[in-house]
């Protein structure tokens, strides 16, 4: 029996060492992994845009796999392995691969970049150079506008990161602006208070800031009178085209001209 003992307590501590750094392996490697099902939900959680599913699931899924690859390399370096060659040769790879793939790298950044910005989001106004539409849907690789036409149109994320992007509809009110002509013989200042009064009488028109008439340019047949006032951004588009109407039929009813392109010529004799 005693020598039995013996035969234990010599194994147990010739290997405790061994056993130490397995236990200490297994841990690192469990943690973690656990950090990385934490800081996925934490990033996923930042996320304020509606994406499909699947691109959720495939970052969470991304960020699990780079942590457990961190955790085994770290419970091999625990357990005594040299990592230097493993880590030679994955950086050559890596680079390898890289390579291969910078342009898809980059557009998968790109599109993490904006998911957890938040500049855009799915069902947003935007315009981008002279593309203008509503945001469809935000991927890891691109962003899918429908523009006013009705097309679907696919930006690479690079693309749509690099740009300037106006949101339309981020801002609770956006200013509107129009030209129009009164004839020569016109009275000024009675055009400038009708269309103030228009102006006045519509409810959707905001009192602060002030609408702006102002008499802009003489041109070839009519003197010019330039009109900017504020509205809110989600009636934008009906209450200009409802002013535009308003004040070319108020301006007709006072007599105020607006005339047709019109050319004086003098025939030399």
């Amino acid at each position: 029996m005693a020598t039995l003992i013996n035969v234990i307590y010599d194994l147990v501590s010739r290997h405790l060492e061994l056993f130490i750094k397995l236990v200490g392996a297994i841990v690192a490697l469990i943690t973690s992994y656990y950090i990385g099902v934490f800081i996925s939900k934490l990033i996923i959680g930042r996320i304020k845009v509606r994406v499909a599913p699947e691109v959720l699931i495939s970052i969470r899924r991304g960020i699990r796999i780079l942590f457990t690859v961190i955790g085994l390399l770290a419970a091999l370096s625990i357990i005594g392995i040299d990592l230097t060659g493993i880590l030679v040769a994955a950086g050559f790879a890596g680079i390898v691969v890289g390579l291969a793939l910078q342009q898809t790298l980059s557009q998968v950044f790109s599109g993490l970049l904006l998911l957890i910005e938040g500049r855009v989001k799915v069902g947003d106004a935007i315009r981008i150079g002279d593309d203008w539409g509503l945001v469809e849907s935000i991927g890891i690789a691109s962003t899918q506008i429908r523009l006013w036409s009705g097309e679907i149109l696919t930006v690479p994320n690079t693309t749509v990161a690099s740009s300037n992007i106006y949101n339309y509809s981020r801002s609770i009110a956006r200013r509107a602006e129009f030209t129009l002509g009164i004839s020569y013989s016109s009275d000024i200042n009675r055009a400038l208070e009708v269309i103030r009064r228009v102006l006045w009488n519509n409810s959707a028109v905001l009192a602060e800031p002030e609408p702006v008439i102002i008499v802009d340019s003489i041109g070839d047949s009519a003197i010019n009178i330039k009109v900017m006032y504020w509205a809110p951004s989600q009636l934008f588009w009906n209450v200009r085209s409802t002013v535009i109407a308003e004040v070319k039929k108020a301006l007709e009813e006072t007599g105020v001209e607006i005339p047709f392109p019109q050319r004086v010529v003098w025939l030399k004799k």
